[in-house]
Parts: structure tokens; sequence; C-alpha cells
């Protein structure tokens, strides 16, 4: 079990160790002869060092870490065609329970077609025996893609946008009183500048063209509950994560504007056979106050719903379900199919425009002992098709 010890009690440890002769070494603890006297017959100790040699290997084997290192072309509708460098270790430090879920550190950098770019280091750890779940990212990028608008694809409304953004995120989840519950804080700080240029044939007469923009400080404190029975969190074949939080963005913690965002996630796993694997989620978001509109729900933002370019449905409140069939032809290779609808309107709860989506996939085990897989995905909307490349499967 890992646990984090203060320096006064590291010291006691290593005291304690000293006053009993017990000499510590990596992987095994040795009992030394105290007086002339063996503490055990030689035979016996001998067979519990190797005892304990052969543990301290098998150990070392199960914690060995499994690196995902991806340089690949992928594509998303908001910015198009993108080269991009993914590299995350996962891995079980030493010393850690085996409840603990796997650790994931590292980074990614891109650039795309549209001219943006980006890069990020994240990590996200559990510990003590998985009674905590911690999580840090720090990214910076430059996006360009264009706005539609708010409401049901904007009505042809099209913007140009020039979007600087910083943001910090940090995360801490505590296990209730209720096994598999968890309930803790979020918090985010961002630093974001958006502009957008009115150039020839936009303006009457014969004018140079104009940039107008504007720079926002959002800082929102983030109350989180999480449910989650899922065997593995990259592939899961069975149980239930749900998610819930509020956004609370607050002129008191620094934030330009006030304003809050709901979000609820429920997505269920079930085997259907030993190759097969059902996936289902249902997402509701919602928000109010004074909120800039890059964070209005929107379809083509996340995994809700394939096969929409980004933005082009996007309003206060957001709703979709879906459910998708996993098959692994063989331990490495998978095909998928889905289905689903949503719809976006201006109020909680009401139903604007229906939006279906259907689609299929094919996947590539990229990192085996995690079942961390490459993933290509084409979707068909209302309004058009989209094709997506990534890592990881959609939800």
């Amino acid at each position: 079990m890992l646990r984090l010890l203060s320096v006064p009690t590291i010291m006691l440890c290593l005291a304690t160790a000293t006053a009993s002769a017990v000499t510590v070494e990596p992987g095994a603890v040795r009992l030394e002869k105290e007086a002339g006297m063996d503490v055990v017959p030689d035979e016996v100790s001998d067979n519990v060092e190797a005892q304990v040699e052969a543990d301290s290997k098998t150990n070392k084997k199960k914690r060995n870490g499994e690196f995902v290192v991806a340089p690949l072309p992928s594509r998303s509708p908001l910015l198009g065609w993108s080269i991009g460098l993914p590299i995350m270790y996962i891995y079980k430090p030493s010393g850690s329970d085996e409840k603990d879920r796997p650790w994931v550190s590292g980074g990614a950098g891109f650039y795309t077609e549209s001219e943006s770019y980006g890069a990020g280091l994240f990590h996200k750890m559990s510990t003590g025996g998985d009674k905590w779940r911690l999580m840090g990212s720090a990214f910076a990028a430059r996006l360009q893609y264009d706005y539609f608008g708010i409401g049901s694809n904007g009505d042809g409304f099209q913007i140009p946008i020039d979007q600087r953004l910083k943001i910090v995120v940090v995360e801490a989840l505590r296990q209730s009183w209720w096994d598999n519950f968890f309930v803790g804080l979020r918090y985010a700080y961002s630093q974001t500048k958006v502009e957008t240029t009115f150039g020839e044939g936009l303006l009457p007469g014969d004018r140079d063209p104009i940039t107008i923009g504007r720079d926002y400080t959002l800082s929102s404190i983030i109350p989180r509950a999480v449910y989650d029975t899922r065997e593995n969190e990259f592939y899961p074949t069975q149980g239930w994560l749900i998610e819930g939080q509020i956004g609370l963005g607050m002129k008191e913690l620094g934030s330009d504007t006030d304003y809050e965002k709901l979000e609820v996630y429920i997505n269920d796993y079930r085997s259907l056979t030993k190759k097969g694997v059902l996936a289902t989620r249902i997402a509701t978001k919602y928000i109010g106050g004074d909120a800039p509109f890059f964070l209005y729900p929107a379809f083509g933002a996340g995994a809700d719903l394939r096969g929409y370019n980004t933005g082009t449905y996007r309003d206060r409140f957001l709703f979709s379900a879906q459910t998708e069939y996993r098959y692994r032809i063989t331990p490495r290779n998978g095909i998928v199919g889905f289905i689903g609808i949503g719809t976006v309107a201006d109020e909680f709860g009401k139903w604007g425009d229906s939006l279906p989506s259907v689609g299929a996939g094919y996947r590539f085990v990229l990192a085996p002992k995690n079942n961390v897989s490459l993933r290509v995905d084409i979707a068909r909307g209302k309004d058009d098709s989209e094709f997506y490349v990534g890592i990881g499967e959609a939800f």
C-alpha cells in the first residue's frame, strides 16, 4: 500500500529497523545474526529468502509499466487533420496497493491543418487502496476554428475564431462510506483570448480588415461525485461509471464572470459474449449565468455525439444517448458499431431538433497490458459525415 509519510514518521521507521538489527533492502528483508546466534535455522532462512526473492520478481513483473507513444495523424471536426504526439506511461509504482488503479503520466502536442497548435502535461493517480484519486493537468494552445452561433446549426451563421488559451486543472476525489462512490473537488483556472477578423467583403465600402476580441479569466470550483464499478478504465467489459458535477465560476475566485455548469454522465458496460461488449452512454449538460460561448455545451467537442462538426449544434442545454457494440476479432484487432440520438435547446429539459448519429469503426490495441486502443471511426449525423482518429475508446 502506498502511503504518504511525514519526515518524522520515516525517521521513526528507520530508527526502529536499526534498533531491531533488521537490514531493509529493495524487495527483501534480511534477518541478521545477533550475538553469534541465528535468528532462524540456515535452511529455513534460505527458503524464506528464496521465497521473498521470487515474490519480489513477481511483483516487479506485475508492476512493469507500459508506454503508449503514437506519433500519428488524426482528425477532428473542429480542427481538421492534425499531426500529434501523445506520450503516456501507464504503471503502478512499487509499494502501491493491489486495489489501486494504474497511474498515468504523460503529455501531448499537436499541429493541425487550420494552423492550430498546442501542448500539455497531465498526471492521474490512485492511492491508499484506491481510496484517493488525484489528477492534475496543464495545457496551452492556439485554436483556429469556425463559430456557428448559438442554437441549431446557427442558421448558416459562421465566424472565424482565433482563440489562445492557458488552462490548469487539479482534482482530488475521496472514496466515501459507500464502496466505489467518490466525492471531491476539481478546480479549473484559465486565461483565454478570443479574436475574430472581419475582412474584405464582410464590411461595406473599401475598408481594411478589422480585428476585435476579448480576454477572459475564468476560475471555477467544481464539486464532483463519481460512482465507478468498472474493472478496467481503459477497456471496461462490465460495470458502471456515473459522474455528476456542477462547475461554479465565481468572481470571488478571480473569474471575470459568474456562471454555473451542470454535467451528468451515465455509462454502462456489459459483456454479451467473450469477445463482445455493449457500451451505453447517457449525457446531459446545462450552463447558466454569464458564461462565454466556448463553454456552452456543443456536439462534436467530446464523446457526444459523433457525426457533427463541433459547434454546429450548441446551446445552454444538451442531451444525448448512444450505444456501441465492441467486438474483438483477435486480441489486438476489433470493430465497433454505434447509434445514438441527441438534442440541444435554450432551456433545461427542452427537446429541440432531433439529432441522430450512426457509424462504425476499427480498433487496434496499442498497449495490450492495459487495453489502450487506436480508434478510427466514421459517423453520419443529421447533416454530414465525420471521420475520427484518436487514442482510447469514445467513452
